[in-house]
C-alpha cells in the first residue's frame, strides 16, 4: 500500500513539474523578447536632447522594442559605418548624408525599402529630397533634413559701414566686404568683411558650386564622365571668392564661427546654423539678416544637400526598424511627423510637405524664410560615385587657390584632372 501511493505522488510530482514547465514556456519573457534596435546618427550635445524624447515615446508605445541611439561624429561617420560592417557590428538603422548614398548602395549595405515606405517617400516629400534619396530609379531611404546656403550677414555691422542692406551682386559684395573690415595696429583683421571656411568640404565647396551655378555652370557631364567645373565659370566664380583675399576683406584666420562674436559681416550658411546664432548671440540674434547669395548672370542659385534613415541590409530586425522609421517620419494633414517637429527645433527645413506645412510660423520667420524660399532655385547635390572623395579633393585645391598658391585656373584644373581619373573607374 505504501509502496502504491509513493508511486502515486511521483507520478503526481512530475505531472506537476511537466505543468510548470509548460507554463513558463507558454509565458514570454518580456526581457528577452525585446527586439532591439540600433540608430546610428551625427546629431550631438545641443542636437540629439530633441530628438531622443520621440526614441523613448515610441518605446512606451511599443514595450517589446528597446532603441539604442549610437552617435558618430559627422568627420568620421562614412568611415565608421563602413568599418563596423566588416566587422559585423553595423547599426540597425543610420542617418546619411546624401552623398555617401552611392557608395552605401554600391557595397550593399543597405537594404531596400518596402514598397509602403517608397510610396510614402514619393506622395509625402519635396520632390528635390526625394532625388536625393534616388539612385537607380530606385529610393533607398526616408529624406530627413533639408540644407541649402544663403547670404548670412550681420546688420549692424553693414549699417556702420554705410549701407542701409545686403549686395545683389557680388561686387557690391566685395566692396561692402572691404568697407566692413577694419585692422588693427599690427595689421591683423580684427573685423573681417567675409568668412570663407577652410578644412571643414562642405563650406569650403558648396559657396563655390553655387556662384559656379550662377555663373550658368556645371560640376560635371551629364553622363558623369568628366568634371566641366574648370570651365569659365567655375574659373570666375573661385575668382570671385580669391578676390576677397586679394582685397584683405579676410585671410585664412578668418572663421565662420566667428560670426556670433560681432566680428564678421557676411558669410554663406546653411539653415542649422540659426540655432547656434541664437545660443551664442542671444539678444544681439536680431542683429543677423540672411539673403540670397549674390546672382550671377544665370540667376541666383544655391546647392541643396538632403540627410536620410536608411536601413541596413544585413540587420536582423529590419521589419521593426521599417516600422519605427515609417511612425518617425509619417505625415498627416494639418499635421507634423516628430521628424519635423525635431528638425524644425534644430533650425533646419524638413523635407516633408505636410511638416513645412505644419510649422509655417518657425520657418517663416526672417532668418528661415529666405531659405525656403530658396529652394525653388536651389540646385540638389549630385549623386557620384566615390562624391566624398571628389568633394575632398576639391577641397583641397580651392583652399591652395585661397591661399594665393596657384591661379584659380591652375588649382581646377588640377582638381579636374584627379577627379577625372576618379570618375573614368566608376563610368
Amino acid at each position: 500500500m505504501s509502496q502504491r501511493l509513493g508511486r502515486v505522488r511521483l507520478l503526481l510530482v512530475c505531472l506537476a513539474v511537466s505543468l510548470a514547465l509548460g507554463l513558463a514556456a507558454a509565458i514570454p519573457n518580456t526581457a528577452s523578447a525585446k527586439v532591439k534596435i540600433v540608430v546610428a546618427s551625427h546629431y550631438g550635445q545641443g542636437q540629439k536632447e530633441y530628438l531622443l524624447p520621440y526614441f523613448e515615446e515610441y518605446m512606451k508605445l511599443h514595450p517589446d522594442v528597446e532603441i539604442t541611439y549610437q552617435e558618430i561624429t559627422f568627420a568620421d561617420y562614412l568611415q565608421t559605418v563602413m568599418t563596423s560592417r566588416v566587422a559585423g557590428k553595423a547599426p540597425d538603422i543610420y542617418h546619411l548624408y546624401s552623398l555617401w548614398g552611392v557608395q552605401m548602395v554600391g557595397n550593399g549595405a543597405l537594404d531596400r525599402p518596402p514598397a509602403s515606405i517608397q510610396k510614402m517617400v514619393r506622395q509625402s516629400f519635396v520632390p528635390s529630397s526625394v532625388e536625393a534619396v534616388t539612385m537607380n530609379g530606385q529610393i533607398w531611404g526616408i529624406p530627413t533634413e533639408i540644407d541649402n546656403y544663403m547670404l548670412v550677414y550681420n546688420k549692424r555691422l553693414l549699417k556702420e559701414a554705410g549701407f542701409n542692406g545686403p549686395p545683389r551682386t557680388w561686387d557690391e559684395l566685395l566692396k561692402i566686404a572691404k568697407a566692413c573690415t577694419k585692422r588693427n595696429a599690427e595689421g591683423k583683421i580684427v573685423q573681417a568683411g567675409f568668412a570663407l571656411e577652410r578644412g571643414w568640404d562642405s563650406a569650403v565647396v558648396h559657396p563655390w558650386m553655387a556662384l559656379l551655378y550662377a555663373q550658368g555652370g556645371s560640376l560635371f557631364s551629364k553622363d558623369f564622365s568628366r568634371a566641366t567645373f574648370n570651365g569659365p565659370q567655375g574659373v570666375k566664380a573661385l575668382e570671385q571668392e580669391v578676390a576677397l583675399f586679394k582685397e584683405g576683406a579676410t585671410d585664412p584666420t578668418v572663421s565662420v564661427w566667428d560670426f556670433p562674436t560681432g566680428t564678421i559681416a557676411m558669410t554663406i550658411m546653411a539653415p542649422w546654423y540659426k540655432s547656434t546664432l541664437q545660443k551664442a548671440m542671444k539678444d544681439r540674434f536680431t542683429d543677423v539678416g540672411v539673403a540670397p547669395i549674390p546672382a550671377g548672370p544665370a540667376g541666383n542659385k544655391s546647392v541643396q544637400y538632403t540627410f536620410y534613415w536608411a536601413v541596413d541590409s544585413k540587420s536582423k530586425v529590419k521589419k521593426e526598424a521599417w516600422a519605427f522609421l515609417q511612425w518617425l517620419n509619417e505625415q498627416h494633414p494639418g499635421q507634423s511627423s516628430p521628424m519635423g517637429n525635431f528638425l524644425t527645433k534644430l533650425g533646419a527645413i524638413p523635407s516633408g510637405k505636410n511638416d513645412i506645412a505644419a510649422h509655417k510660423a518657425e520657418l517663416g520667420d526672417a532668418f528661415m524664410e529666405p531659405f525656403v524660399n530658396a529652394l525653388k532655385y536651389s540646385v540638389p547635390e549630385p549623386n557620384v560615385v566615390q562624391g566624398q572623395e571628389i568633394k575632398t579633393s576639391l577641397m583641397n585645391h580651392i583652399l591652395e587657390a585661397f591661399y594665393q598658391k596657384v591661379t584659380p585656373k591652375q588649382a581646377l584644373d588640377a582638381a579636374a584632372k584627379e577627379i577625372n581619373a576618379i570618375l573614368a573607374e566608376n563610368y
